[in-house]
């Protein structure tokens, strides 16, 4: 199963890595936002994992964006920022706003909750 990770901060997507490279999950790191949108059309990913402070041009549009494409609107988004702004302005079912500091060893919590509980949180 791929996870897309879309972090500016070298040393914690490579944490983000190795936590979550040992379980059963293939980790694909995204440098720039260009790039998430190509890489996601070729390869599909299960869940993407945002950091807010991703790009400078990378926030509620993007997500709005992704979610807005059919190709992508399924596909499920843990942004990781201040959920007071964000949380108002993005309304999908596929997005879960998470507030910072998170641990990362508690993603794999969160990466559970869409790939295996999936039922139990989207709303039909």
């Amino acid at each position: 199963m791929k996870i897309f990770i879309c972090e500016q901060d070298n040393s914690r997507a490579r944490s983000m890595e190795a936590v979550l490279g040992r379980k059963r999950f293939k980790v694909v790191t995204v440098n720039k936002n260009q790039d998430l949108f190509r890489q996601v059309s070729l390869q599909r990913p299960a869940v993407i994992i945002v950091n807010q402070n991703f790009t400078a041009d990378f926030g509620v549009d993007t997500v709005n964006r992704l979610k807005n494409d059919p190709g992508t609107s399924d596909i499920p988004i843990i942004y990781i920022g201040i959920s007071g702004d964000v949380l108002s302005a993005i309304n999908h079912d596929y997005v879960q706003v998470i507030e910072e500091p998170v641990k990362i060893k508690n993603l794999k919590h969160y990466i559970d909750r869409w790939t295996t509980f999936r039922s139990l949180y989207v709303k039909h």
